[in-house]
C-alpha cells in the first residue's frame, strides 16, 4: 500500500489585486507548509493571469509550493507553471499532457462522481479533485 502525504492546497479568489495578493501569499505561505496553489482567475483576460504567474511563481518556488493554473494548459505552459488543474468542461486530460508533457501536474475536477475520478485516474491524472467550487 503506498501511502501519501496530504498538505494544504490553496485556490485564489477569483479576481485578485496583484500587489496586496502577492503579500498575503508570501505571509501564507510563511506561515506554514503549503503544497499547492492554484490561481484561479475567472473571467480575466490572458494578460493579467501571465502577469500574476509571472509575480506569484518566483513566491511559491522559494516555499517550495507547486503552482498550478486552472482551467489554462497553453498559460500553463507559457509560465512555465508546476501544472494545470482542469474542468470537465475545459480541455481534456489527453490535450493537457500533450500541451504540458509528461512532468507537469495534471489534476481533474470530478464533481461528486466517483465514474469521473476513475476515468481521470485511469488516463493518468495526478490527482482529482471533487466537490462544487
Amino acid at each position: 500500500m503506498t501511502v501519501h502525504n496530504c498538505g494544504i492546497y490553496l485556490i485564489s479568489p477569483p479576481e485578485i489585486d496583484l500587489i496586496s495578493f502577492k503579500e498575503d501569499l508570501a505571509r501564507a505561505l510563511d506561515a506554514g507548509e503549503v503544497a499547492c496553489l492554484q490561481l484561479r482567475l475567472k473571467n480575466c483576460e490572458d494578460d493579467h493571469i501571465l502577469r500574476a504567474a509571472e509575480h506569484l511563481i518566483p513566491v511559491c518556488q522559494k516555499r517550495n509550493t507547486v503552482f498550478l493554473v486552472n482551467d489554462r494548459p497553453d498559460l500553463a505552459r507559457r509560465v512555465e507553471a508546476d501544472g494545470v488543474h482542469i474542468g470537465q468542461k475545459d480541455s481534456t486530460y489527453s490535450d493537457a499532457r500533450k500541451i504540458l508533457g509528461k512532468n507537469s501536474i495534471i489534476g481533474v475536477t470530478c464533481h461528486n462522481s466517483r465514474h469521473l475520478a476513475c476515468i481521470a485516474a485511469e488516463s493518468g491524472a495526478d490527482y482529482v479533485a471533487f466537490g462544487a467550487f
